[in-house]
């Protein structure tokens, strides 16, 4: 299972894998991809779930992301916390609310919000990575346009450069997976050949 979280936390960790009646298993989840709209203006977040049959893309709604924050703020208040502690929780909240659909039933998922969309495995001819610098002054970051191509049409979403997230990809897809031309990354160091 592919610890969601944004940096830090145990890769290790593997709750209960849930079973669809099918024998389908959640293999890992990539939290937080975007979709982006309007020429880069706004995007639309979505957790894509990769099972052992199929890639389930979920959108994550305001309501949903504004029902996370909420809980927990509530939960920061009860536990006594301050207000920068509070605000980090809340901050925190989206990446964790895709940390539950590594227990959830797949077609759960696929049926929670319309639109959600799904390719099966086998129909994924393959998965292009290019990277992206992303952000503006001191605030710099590196992710990811991820375009699945599929017989059934290509998807495209930014997602972080997170070696889990890869790691799932390359587990799951294998040679359809095709990193950047000289692409290494060791822990967090980054190489590039070319």
């Amino acid at each position: 299972m592919v610890n969601t979280t944004n940096g830090g936390g145990d890769s290790s960790f593997r709750p209960a894998v849930p079973v669809a009646a099918d024998g389908e298993e959640i293999i890992g989840v990539i939290a937080n991809a975007r979709k982006v709209k309007l020429f880069g203006a706004s995007w639309d977040t979505w957790n894509i779930v990769v099972t052992s049959r199929r890639m389930i893309m979920v959108q994550m709604t305001a309501a949903m992301l504004t029902a996370a924050v909420a809980e927990a703020q509530a939960r920061a208040k009860a536990e006594g916390k301050g207000f920068f502690a509070i605000m980090k929780d809340q901050m925190a909240a989206q990446f964790r609310y895709a940390v539950r659909y590594e227990t959830m039933n797949p077609d759960m998922a696929l049926a929670e919000t319309p639109g959600n969309i799904m390719v099966e495995n086998a129909r994924i001819t393959a998965i292009n990575m290019k990277l992206r610098d992303t952000g503006s002054g001191e605030v710099e970051y590196t992710e990811f346009r991820m375009a699945v191509e599929s017989s059934d049409g290509k998807f495209e979403y930014m997602m972080a450069e997170d070696d889990r997230y890869i790691n799932l990809l390359k587990m799951v897809y294998g040679d359809k997976v095709h990193m950047p031309f000289g692409y290494f990354r060791v822990g967090g160091a980054r190489l590039k050949f070319f």
